[in-house]
C-alpha cells in the first residue's frame, strides 16, 4: 500500500487569543537552507484555505537555488481550523489578530506575505497594526474598490451553499454558480 502521509509540509496547530485552535501548513521549516531568507506567509480568500497554496508552497520550499519556508494559514472556520460559535468573530480585525498570533506561534518575526482577496484585506490591516512584520506584500485579486455587485454575488452563493455529496455534484455546482463569470469552466 502506498504511504498517504504528506511529507511536504508539517501540520501546525496553535491557539488564537480567544482559545480557538487554528491550523497552518508549514513547508520547508526544517530545511537549513531556508533560514537565511524571509519566510513567506500565504493568506487565502474568504471561503478558501491553506490547500490553495500547496503547489506554490511546495515549489518555493523546494526551489533549487533559494528555497523558502512557506506557511499557509486556515482562518477560523475554514479548512482544518476550529469553527467559532460566535459568528460576530468572523471579521477582518479578528482574523488579522489571528495572523499575528500565528506568526508569534510559528516564530515568524518578519515575512513576505501573499494575500488573495480577503487575505489582501487582512494585509491592509496588518500594515497598520504591525508594519515591521511585513517584509514585502503580494496582493492578489484585491483592489482599492470592491464592487457591490460582486459582494452581493458572494453573499448569495455562500449563503445558499449546501454540502456536496460527490465530486460530480460539486463540479456541477461550481459551473452553475460561477459559469457566467467564468464561461471556460469545464
Amino acid at each position: 500500500m502506498t504511504n498517504l502521509i504528506n511529507t511536504s509540509f508539517q501540520e501546525r496547530r496553535f491557539l488564537a487569543k480567544d482559545g480557538l485552535q487554528l491550523y497552518a501548513r508549514d513547508y520547508g521549516r526544517d530545511d537549513p537552507r531556508t533560514e537565511a531568507s524571509l519566510p513567506i506567509v500565504c493568506l487565502p480568500g474568504l471561503s478558501r484555505n491553506s490547500r490553495d497554496f500547496h503547489l506554490l508552497a511546495t515549489r518555493l520550499a523546494a526551489h533549487p537555488e533559494k528555497p523558502r519556508r512557506v506557511v499557509a494559514l486556515d482562518y477560523r472556520g475554514r479548512g482544518l481550523s476550529d469553527w467559532d460559535a460566535d459568528k460576530s468573530r468572523y471579521q477582518l480585525a479578528i482574523e488579522a489578530e489571528d495572523v499575528l498570533t500565528a506568526c508569534a506561534a510559528l516564530d515568524i518575526a518578519r515575512a513576505i506575505f501573499i494575500g488573495t482577496s480577503r487575505g489582501g484585506l487582512i494585509l491592509h490591516l496588518l500594515a497598520a497594526m504591525h508594519p515591521a512584520l511585513l517584509g514585502a506584500v503580494v496582493l492578489n485579486d484585491i483592489g482599492p474598490v470592491i464592487e457591490i455587485d460582486g459582494l452581493l454575488q458572494i453573499r448569495h452563493y455562500l449563503g445558499t451553499q449546501q454540502a456536496m455529496l460527490s465530486w460530480e455534484e460539486a463540479t456541477e455546482n461550481l459551473k452553475t454558480v460561477h459559469g457566467t463569470a467564468f464561461p471556460d469552466t469545464r
